[in-house]
């Protein structure tokens, strides 16, 4: 990412500002969370609730039924989450370990290498789009999951921040905070329009909605027609 004269942000040119010393952080051959036993039972108890909500409505459902329906004690259920919204959410999203590191050390363009991490990102997610449909739709209606999911969202532009600034350290911090959120919302637009039926490929959304990211810096520069 480079910085354009007039002030844009650049994110078609080779990353001249990248960090030298980011591959000393590459994972070496760390189990990914998604195919660990914990991360299963965790998706495993956040199916049960979604489902439990969807049928007796989610003020009826309790941390024992969730438990009960998943196969697991009260107990293992409060080693997973602290209460039921927790559950319905999920293990957090997290971008994933592997292709982070990638993305930190990447030599080509910001834009193709954030392409790869999002795409390795959105692909755990493919098999998910009823559950995806039914978190929304109850978030909508409930304020304290309505919070969580902001949450996750905000815990996601947090990971985002940190990958640019590892990437490019030299970068300011308003720019990379803001280039941060621009990507998140992209992302998440993407999603909204996945689980609404408005499209049916989730990461080609993702990818066009990111590649509007350079030509909405442009703006800024431009007078009215």
């Amino acid at each position: 990412m480079t910085l354009d004269p007039q002030g844009g942000v650049r994110l078609d040119e080779p990353g001249a500002m990248r960090n030298p010393l980011a591959t000393r952080h590459k994972a070496k051959g760390r189990m990914m969370p998604h195919t660990t036993r914990r991360y299963r039972t965790a998706k495993k108890i956040q199916a049960t609730a979604v489902q439990l909500a969807v049928r007796d409505g989610l003020a009826n459902v309790t941390t024992e039924a969730i438990a009960r329906e998943a196969g697991i004690s009260t107990r293992t259920f409060f080693n997973y989450y602290p209460y039921k919204e927790a559950a319905m959410m999920g293990p957090p999203p997290d971008y994933p370990a592997e292709a982070s590191e990638q993305f930190v050390a990447g030599t080509g363009t910001l834009i193709a290498d954030l392409d790869r991490l999002i795409t390795a990102h959105l692909s755990r997610f493919l098999d998910e789009r009823e559950l995806l449909v039914h978190i929304l739709a109850l978030s909508d209606t409930d304020p304290k999951l309505d919070a969580l999911r902001n949450s996750t969202m905000l815990s996601r532009r947090a990971q985002m921040r940190e990958l640019l600034r590892r990437r490019c350290p030299a970068t300011p911090p308003a720019q990379i905070e803001i280039l941060a959120a621009a990507i998140v919302a992209a992302t998440n637009a993407a999603t909204k329009a996945w689980a609404g039926g408005e499209v049916d490929d989730f990461i080609a959304a993702a990818r066009e909605n990111l590649s509007l990211i350079q030509p909405a810096a442009d703006m800024l520069n431009q007078r009215p027609a």
